[in-house]
């Protein structure tokens, strides 16, 4: 990842949604960048650490759906107060919380469970929504 540090401040809800694209992730040092992920329902996912945010968004899409979804990855990435939801068809799904016990389980039992081994290996190469 490309990025160095975490914006200090938040972005507002309507910086966010108002600037343009390129200038908010100039702004913020975010990583925009296209998914090898061409499922029909995947429509981005976001990572950060303590190094960034980058944002991954699946190629052959509109601009507008592109746009939109970036600025939600980038708003839920920095928990951006007033994020307005998205509509009932999406759905955003936080992998913190699986991805760290599955690496602290590895780590500590010697043995592996396949679907968190698989869990692990998408995230580390940034291919979960």
């Amino acid at each position: 990842m490309g990025n160095t540090v975490l914006p200090r401040v938040k972005p507002s809800v309507d910086h966010l949604m108002d600037a343009p694209l390129q200038q908010l992730v100039d702004e913020l040092g975010i990583d925009l960048v296209i998914a090898s992920i061409t499922e029909p329902t995947f429509t981005g996912y976001a990572y950060a650490d303590r190094d960034g945010v980058t944002v991954a968004l699946p190629p052959g899409r509109s601009d507008v759906e592109h746009d939109c979804m970036a600025r939600y990855l980038i708003g839920d990435a920095l928990r951006v107060d007033g994020l307005p939801p998205l509509p009932e068809m999406f759905q955003i799904v936080d992998m913190t919380d699986y991805v760290n016990d599955a690496a602290r389980q590895s780590a500590t039992a010697g043995d592996s469970d396949p679907d968190m081994d698989e869990a692990l290996r998408r995230v580390r190469e940034g291919g979960v929504a």
